[in-house]
């Protein structure tokens, strides 16, 4: 190869490399990749990754903060000997730097009849949950989830979940 088609092919790469870093860097699709690794992240109980998804005011309809929200997870979560969580019907809306994602949850799992009844429950919604990203600074993959909610899901405060 010689000099002048080295440098052709560099350029060609360059250009193709940012044509995909623009791609990749669309504010839905980053919400969407993030809300998928969030989900993932509470499937397999990785709580530093699930930390770091939550935005500091993280609040909820329940009345959880952040630290009130990755506790109750901690608890409700440790009764499942294996679980995964998939979304159904995905939509996401980008309004400047403020996303919502409409989902229905699916829980799938073994575990304490307290996994059982958590996954029964889920299940059972038939609201979406809406969960709301929050884009923290110019960086096109810098989303944090800011809330969540599900009209239909109640959660008693007596249970501390």
């Amino acid at each position: 190869m010689n000099l002048k088609n080295a440098g052709i092919f560099a350029s060609l790469s360059t250009v193709a490399l940012l044509l995909y870093c623009l791609w990749l860097w669309q504010p839905g699709r980053q919400v969407l990749k993030h809300h998928q690794h969030f989900l993932q992240a509470a499937s397999d109980r990785n709580w530093t990754r699930f930390t770091d998804y939550l935005d500091d005011k993280y609040a909820d309809q329940w009345g959880h903060d952040k630290a009130g929200v990755l506790s109750s997870s901690r608890e409700i979560l440790s009764q499942f000997f294996a679980l995964t969580i998939t979304d159904e019907s995905t939509d996401c809306v980008v309004e400047g730097n403020t996303a919502t994602v409409s989902c229905r949850l699916k829980m799938k799992g073994t575990g304490s009849p307290v996994a059982e009844y958590a996954i029964d429950e889920v299940n059972a919604l038939t609201t979406p949950f809406t969960f709301e990203w929050t884009r923290k600074s110019w960086k096109p993959w810098d989303w944090k989830l800011k809330r969540v909610d599900n009209p239909q899901l109640s959660i008693p405060q007596e249970t501390g979940y």
